[in-house]
This record gives C-alpha cells, sequence and structure tokens, in this order.
C-alpha cells in the first residue's frame, strides 16, 4: 500500500500536463516510491464535451464556473441559488451570455454526480496510502468533492492539498474547513511533499517538512503558514525533468484525442526579476516568492530536447512569469541550433529591442505574451511596470509584424489615474487597428499578494471584500472567505467611477477587437529606393503613400520611437547625405502623424507600418 497518487482534476486545461504534479512524480521516482499520476479531467470532458468544457475552463476562471459547478454537489442547499450565481457574478462579468450558454452550463452541472460517481469507481483507491490533488485553475472544489468520497471510504489514507489555492493562509483555511484535508503544501512543494510522503510511509512521528501544514497542527495552534521564502527551490537544476507520461496516455487514448492538439509544459525560471525589484501594484503571482531563480541555459536546452523526443511534441508553452533577460545571448542561440523545430511562448517584458525579437523568432518563438496593461505612460509609472507607453507599442508592432499571435490584455480603473489620459487613448487606438488586439479588457482587480492587496489605503483603494463569486462557492462567513479568496473588490476612496471616463476609449478597443486581421498598414521598401505604404485601416487617408529620399530614411529610422531632439541630431545617419532644415523635418513629421502613419506619444515620434518584404 505504500503507493501515491496524485490527481488532476477538473478544469485544468486539456491541452498540457500538469507541470508541478509531474515534477513531484519525479522526484518521488528519484527516491524510490511509487507513485501514478491521472488526469481525471479528461473524463469530465469525455462526459460534457471539449467544446464545453474549453468554455468553462477559459472563460470562467475569474467569476469561478468550474468551482461553483462541485461546489453545488458538495454544498448542496446551503449555497445561494442557480440564479443569484446567474445574474448577479455571471451576468455581471459578461452581459453577452444567452440562455443557450445558460443551458450548457446547467447540463455541465448534471455531470458532475455521474463524473464523481465513474471516478470512484475507476481505481482501486485502497492501493494508495497518499493521495495528493492538484489546486489550482478550478480545481479546488472538484478535488474535495472527489476527496471527501475517498475519506469516507479509506480513513486512513492520507489526503494532500497543493497549488496556488493553497498558498500561505488559503491554504491553511481549507484545512480548517475541509475534514477531508490532513496536509496542504502552502508553497513549492519540490522538497516538502516527498518528504511528507517518506513520513507517512515510515509511520514515525515527527516533525512536518516546512511548507507543510498538517492536520494536527490545526488543533496544536501551531498552524501558521511559514515564509514561503524560507523553503523556496533554489537550484532550480537540481530538479529532475517532469514526468508527462500519464498525461500523454491519457490523451492519446481519449475520444477527445482529435480535439484537442497537446502542449508541452516547461519552466526555466521561477520568480520575477523584475518584480523583486518594483513589484507591480496589481501583481499577486508567485505570492511572497518574488525572489527570481533560474535553470542555466544548458540545462534549460537539455531538458526540452528530452521532452521534445520522448513525446514527439513541437509545441511548447512556458511556465515562466517573466523571460530570463540574460537568455537573449545564451538559451535562445543555443535553442535555435539544436533545431527541434519547436514553437513556444513566453511571457515578457515589452521593453524589448528589435534584435532581441528577431532572436526570439529564429529561436521558434511561435507566440508571445505581452505585460502591456495600457498605452498610458502616468499609469505604468505609477504602478511600476518598468515600461513606457512607447515601449508597449513599439515591442507590439515589432511582435505583429512575423503574424505570430500576440496575447496581451488591456486594464483600466487604477486608482489615482487621471481620467483625461483616456481621451488621449481614445483618440489613439483607431491608428493601431493593424496590430495584435488585445485579448480582454478589464477593470483592474485587487489580487491576494499584490501591493494593491497588501496595502490598499496607499493606493486609494478602501473596503476591500472577496469577490462575490466566493460567497457562491463557500457558504462561509466573512472572515473565512477573505482567508480562502484570491480575487477582491473594492472601492475607489475618492469616489471615482471609470466607466465615465474609460467608455470612450473601451468602445475603440473593442471595435479593434472586431477589426482584427482584416486591415493592414504594410511598408514595402523596393530596391529602387521607393518605400510604399498600403493602408486599409478605416482612418486611412489613402490606400498608398509613397517615400523616397530622406524621408524614407526618416520613417525608417522612427521605426523606433525618437525624440524630435534626437531625430535632427541624428539627420547623417537617416538622410542619405541631403541637407534637411528642420522646419522640412517637421512638416514631415506632422504630416505623418494627421495621415496617422505615425504616432507622437510619451514625445517619441513612431512610425506604425509593419516591415514586410517588397
Amino acid at each position: 500500500m505504500s503507493r501515491v497518487l496524485l490527481v488532476n482534476m477538473p478544469l485544468f486545461n486539456l491541452r498540457w500536463p500538469n507541470l508541478g504534479p509531474s515534477l513531484l512524480k519525479a522526484q518521488l521516482a528519484g527516491r524510490g516510491l511509487a507513485c501514478d499520476m491521472v488526469y481525471l479531467n479528461y473524463d469530465f470532458a469525455e462526459m460534457i464535451g471539449e467544446e464545453c468544457y474549453t468554455w468553462l475552463a477559459d472563460c470562467f476562471a475569474f467569476v469561478l464556473g468550474g468551482e461553483r459547478l462541485f461546489a453545488r454537489h458538495y454544498f448542496a442547499d446551503r449555497l445561494p441559488p442557480d440564479d443569484v450565481y446567474w445574474n448577479e457574478v455571471l451576468l455581471a462579468a459578461d452581459s453577452g451570455l444567452t440562455e443557450e450558454d445558460r443551458r450548457d452550463y446547467q447540463r455541465a452541472c448534471e455531470a458532475v454526480t455521474p463524473f464523481l460517481d465513474r471516478c470512484e469507481a475507476a481505481l482501486d483507491w485502497s492501493q494508495y496510502s497518499v493521495v495528493g490533488f492538484a489546486a489550482s485553475f478550478q480545481q479546488t472544489m472538484s478535488s474535495l468533492c472527489l476527496a471527501r468520497r475517498i475519506k469516507s471510504r479509506l480513513p486512513q489514507t492520507q489526503i494532500v492539498f497543493g497549488g496556488a489555492a493553497c498558498e500561505g493562509p488559503m491554504g491553511v483555511e481549507l484545512l480548517a474547513r475541509f475534514p477531508e484535508i490532513d496536509y496542504v503544501c502552502v508553497g513549492e512543494a519540490d522538497h516538502a511533499f516527498p518528504d511528507l510522503v517518506e513520513q507517512v510511509f515510515s509511520g514515525e512521528p515527527m516533525a512536518r517538512p516546512t511548507g507543510v501544514v498538517g492536520r494536527d497542527m490545526l488543533d496544536s495552534g501551531q498552524a501558521v503558514p511559514p515564509n514561503p521564502c524560507d523553503f523556496l527551490t533554489r537550484d532550480l537544476n537540481g530538479l529532475p525533468y517532469p514526468d508527462f507520461d500519464d498525461y500523454f496516455a491519457r490523451a492519446d487514448r481519449s475520444s477527445l484525442k482529435e480535439q484537442v492538439h497537446s502542449l508541452l509544459f516547461f519552466e526555466t525560471s521561477r520568480g520575477c526579476w523584475w518584480g523583486q525589484k518594483h513589484h507591480c501594484a496589481f501583481c499577486g503571482l508567485n505570492g511572497g516568492r518574488l525572489d527570481y531563480r533560474s535553470k542555466s541555459p544548458r540545462r534549460a536546452v537539455d531538458e526540452l530536447r528530452y521532452l521534445v523526443e520522448r513525446h514527439g511534441v513541437h509545441r511548447a508553452c512556458s511556465a515562466d512569469n517573466i523571460f530570463d533577460h540574460r537568455y537573449f545571448d545564451s538559451f535562445l542561440p543555443m535553442l535555435r541550433d539544436e533545431e527541434l523545430d519547436l514553437a513556444f511562448v513566453f511571457e515578457m517584458k515589452t521593453n524589448l529591442k528589435r534584435r532581441q525579437i528577431a532572436a526570439l523568432i529564429e529561436a521558434g518563438m511561435g507566440a508571445a505574451q505581452l505585460g502591456i496593461e495600457t498605452f498610458i505612460t502616468p499609469v505604468l509609472k505609477m504602478i511600476g511596470k518598468g515600461a513606457t507607453a512607447v515601449q508597449n507599442l513599439q515591442t507590439l508592432k515589432w511582435l505583429s509584424e512575423p503574424g505570430i499571435e500576440v496575447k496581451w490584455n488591456v486594464l483600466y480603473g487604477f486608482p489615482g489615474e487621471d481620467p483625461a489620459d483616456y481621451a488621449a487613448l481614445a483618440d489613439l487606438i483607431p491608428s493601431l487597428v493593424h496590430l495584435a488586439p488585445p485579448l480582454a479588457v478589464g477593470r483592474v482587480r485587487m489580487d491576494r499578494f499584490a501591493p494593491f492587496f497588501e496595502d490598499p489605503n496607499r493606493w486609494g483603494m478602501k473596503n476591500p471584500r472577496p469577490y462575490r463569486a466566493f460567497e457562491c462557492v463557500f457558504p462561509f462567513g466573512k472572515e473565512s472567505l477573505s482567508r480562502l479568496a484570491y480575487y477582491f473588490d473594492y472601492d475607489y476612496a475618492d469616489g471615482r467611477e471609470p466607466m465615465q471616463y474609460a467608455a470612450r476609449a473601451l468602445a475603440e478597443i473593442e471595435a479593434w477587437q472586431r477589426t482584427a486581421g482584416s486591415v493592414t498598414l504594410r511598408q514595402f521598401n523596393r530596391d529602387d529606393g521607393v518605400t510604399i505604404l498600403t493602408d486599409t485601416r478605416p482612418c486611412a487617408s489613402a490606400f498608398q503613400h509613397r517615400l523616397s529620399g530622406w524621408g524614407r530614411g526618416l520613417y525608417d529610422y522612427c521605426d523606433t520611437g525618437r525624440s524630435l531632439k534626437k531625430v535632427l541630431a541624428s539627420t547623417p545617419e537617416w538622410g542619405g547625405g541631403e541637407q534637411v532644415s528642420a522646419s522640412a523635418i517637421q512638416r514631415q513629421l506632422d504630416e505623418w502623424l494627421a495621415d496617422r502613419l505615425m504616432v507622437l506619444i510619451d514625445g517619441r515620434y513612431l512610425s506604425l507600418a509593419l516591415r514586410a518584404e517588397s
């Protein structure tokens, strides 16, 4: 019976393996501890259909749609009724939801009990002395439902929870509220979980590993989450390669095999090198673990080669919160030279240079996730993003050029922002509709662990409270909810209503999203010294513009945002030997601004056309 089972419940994404448990399985194997892993999220998806499952997994995270499905089963009539959840949470978040959407959601609700019955019958649970549940990505209540069934049948089985929903005080409160849980891992568990398993297998009482809180500690008053920095995994090179075999075996035998196109999931770093210096005010990622650690370039590339060769998959998504800026001259050239034919995704800052983007593309980057948030520099400075609007815009332009997928969001409603900036933003947006649009737009949240959450008064926020959806998932009092919740609502200390000043800008962004892919502003540099700009945007003043001589050089020079002072001082660099007066330069820049071929932002002129081969 000395075996471990790691369980991956709904609504974890079908498209990739769960990295955390996959690392734990490999760690256990390295200690000679037997471990299996099951992807029961696939079972639920097979019951309700891939389209419905992906809709719930991708679109309902913030409103806790997946948690509510299983909370209804766990708590029955202790929760607010479905009408309340639908009207006060779902419709409040997305007024475009239809009655057909509601029926689809209800069908998923009706599948919960048959799904849990299927899970309970599918395995011989008695062969496992430890069952670990990953509680992230709308998995908490589904895991609790199954854990309760296991515990009622096999009370001696030790149930362990870990993952993002168990970070710090959230994990301790889960342990206190749900008797089926024996232990929670309240942070990184690379060493704590295997140590705990060895303790359980030995049957000998001893001090719990740092980072693990047990039910016995609740009774003795010791259930205080430790400082997460006390048990960080410092040496990422010492971690094993993740064991994804169970995921790919399950995906391969699924009836959804043709609908789900699997990716590899990997990490090259943990923490955030920028956040370690300047914690972005709204960001709660990493909990208290901002300390940045990255793998050596050689180790990172070797791991990717191993995963590609073992699983035959050539698309991968990074779990990193930020790309290691030291990797441009090490990891990327190594990865390029490996010729893995691997299309990868990374999240990165936006203060990139064109040559750095070229290095990413050459190494195989197939998509990028950018932390843009807004094109208002005072807001970016206020929240500590470490980038300006012109940097955001030029990076978006350069990544839109090769046609790869660019993922980014717009946030608004930051406390202390100047409403007047949104008029300028609304005027800017029509010039940008040929670029990759934002995936989503939303009012900035207050997330646990973020500076907004830790000191709301400093930021002009008051009355922080768990987001309404948590009341529809957990039937507990306010104090308990405040310990369980990750998302929080708030009021503005100055009483502002952001929609009163942001509405026009948001409407322009919605128009951008509708226009995406159907218009262009493209730059063709011909060999005869002429540049042709082709413009099909709704704001276009002409279908084509012809540039030659110093005008062509100047437009190219402003591919990176340039101040007027820099433009005038660099005439020998872009002027082609011509003598050009300051007044002629200013007239040309003003003409391009009027034609929306260029923007003036942060005191810098930036050309907007996407370069193409002639």
